[in-house]
């Protein structure tokens, strides 16, 4: 099916009088560098391509905006203007939108419950995978490309193989297993029409871990699993958030899943150990998504919210790095650039209609590295060389108040003393809630067995 494409000049230029930071504004800081308008409706998904310089989005208004970036002009030190294609296919709004690891196709999902795989070229062709019952609210190619991952209102998260586009499995299905002399149930062939659920509510997010062979997602049951896609069974489930799970993501590495939610919570956990590792509420309303730069093994994270700010954490030192304000509205969703642009790109969008690019700077935010020591002429024999003493160092100057790497020590300490103090709050709350739980049953079962005692004490009396 070929889409409505349009070429357009919705360019941007860089609006620097909407930037704040929550530190004072440097050249190593994130900065704004174009605003891109096109959507005539709120902006709810953004997909950077791993390997071109393009940039998808998704709307309110039905349609999937493919902006190519021209490169940067080293002797004006300005961005060349941006290209832009309006593909429409979607009978309704569009949640999310992802792309293979190739960058010729891109995913889309939406509200009129089908998914769309579109060629990244001017013409706009797609295809439509149709299985879902309800809202595609998430998509997630596979690592190698082959196997897309997708979420929706039906409760589902289905796993189909690409090219050929055939359905594999629901994830979840083999632990409802029918019954010994059951017969099985016919498996659609489309993907649908079946009693399975990977979750008891809304599949609000889906992804793949960084080797491909686990999944996670979330939904509006407040859970976060974690999933064996090849077995289709979860592994581990997280009942930390308290209210619906709106994003998740994995670590660089594999090693850790993210996921934040309406309750503005965002936990880390350790998916070997099955544990809480980090617990933040930045935001003052709910967080709306989280994405994890692909550099440096996932150190920093970004996130959005419905308070329209977004931000960035350091995970190592488990601490907010900055705040950025721009949108006119809530922030809904974010997305980094892959590593053909170093990840130094972050795009966000939000319900003012506007897709916002920042060059998000980084790799200046760390400890600074050690000196290296000048390099020694090799000694001329060959037999064994005793480590020699290090040169001893100049004399240092008279320490005016605290030395700075003492003051940063101290920071740092502080910053994860914070952070385990917020991971016990979270767990604090999580005991009473599961100590009241219990109460309430205990005291149900004991009513009921005294309703049971006075009713057969009724009996007795009417037969005597």
């Amino acid at each position: 099916m070929t889409a409505l494409a349009e070429r357009n000049s919705w360019a941007a230029e860089g609006v620097d009088d909407l930037l704040k930071f929550s530190r004072k504004a440097s050249q190593e800081e994130p900065q704004l560098v174009r605003t891109l308008r096109g959507h005539r409706g709120a902006v709810h998904g953004v997909a950077f391509s791993p390997t071109r310089r393009q940039l998808a989005s998704t709307g309110g208004d039905g349609a999937v905006m493919l902006w190519s970036f021209g490169m940067r002009d080293e002797a004006t030190r300005r961005e060349r203007p941006t290209r832009a294609y309006r593909f429409e296919g979607h009978d309704g709004a569009v949640y999310c939108a992802a792309f293979r690891r190739d960058g010729r196709q891109l995913a889309t999902g939406g509200a009129d419950r089908t998914v769309r795989l579109w060629e990244t070229r001017a013409r706009g062709e797609s295809r439509i995978l149709r299985g879902h019952s309800g809202a595609v609210r998430a998509v997630a190619f596979s690592p190698d490309g082959t196997r897309l991952l997708t979420g929706a209102d039906d409760k589902c998260v289905k796993v189909w193989s690409l090219p050929r586009r055939q359905f594999v499995c629901t994830l979840g299905a083999s632990e409802l297993a029918p019954p010994s002399g059951a017969r099985p149930a016919r498996r659609a062939r489309h993907g649908g029409g079946g009693a399975v659920a990977s979750h008891a509510n809304w599949v609000r997010a889906a992804c793949w871990s960084p080797d491909g062979t686990v999944a996670a997602s979330g939904g509006d049951d407040k859970l976060v699993k974690v999933w064996d896609v090849e077995a289709a069974k979860a592994t581990a489930t997280f009942f930390e958030h308290e209210k619906a799970v709106r994003g998740v993501c994995f670590s660089a590495d594999g090693t850790c899943v993210v996921a934040c939610g309406d309750d503005a919570a965002i936990n880390v956990w350790d998916t070997r150990t099955k544990g809480l590792l980090q617990h933040y509420t930045a935001h003052t309303g709910p967080c709306t998504s989280v994405a994890v730069d692909p550099k440096q093994a996932g150190r920093y994270l970004a996130s959005t919210g419905a308070d329209g700010t977004v931000k960035l954490y350091d995970l190592r030192q488990g601490q907010l790095l900055y705040t950025l304000e721009g949108h006119a509205g809530g922030a809904a969703a974010c997305a980094f650039s892959g590593m053909s642009t170093k990840g130094e790109l972050l795009a966000s969008g939000g319900a003012d209609k506007t897709v916002m690019v920042w060059r998000s700077q980084l790799d200046g935010c760390g400890p600074a590295p050690a000196p290296k020591a000048p390099a020694k002429a090799p000694a001329p024999s060959r037999a064994p060389i005793a480590a020699a003493a290090p040169p001893k160092p100049p004399p240092a100057p008279p320490a005016k108040g605290v030395p700075e790497v003492v003051a940063k020590t101290l920071d740092h300490v502080v910053g994860q003393l914070d952070a385990i103090t917020s991971t016990l709050g979270a767990l604090e709350k999580r005991i009473c809630a599961n100590e009241g739980r219990v109460a309430t049953i205990l005291e149900r079962r004991a009513r009921g067995w005294l309703f049971v005692e006075l009713d057969g004490d009724a009996n007795d009396e009417g037969g005597a």
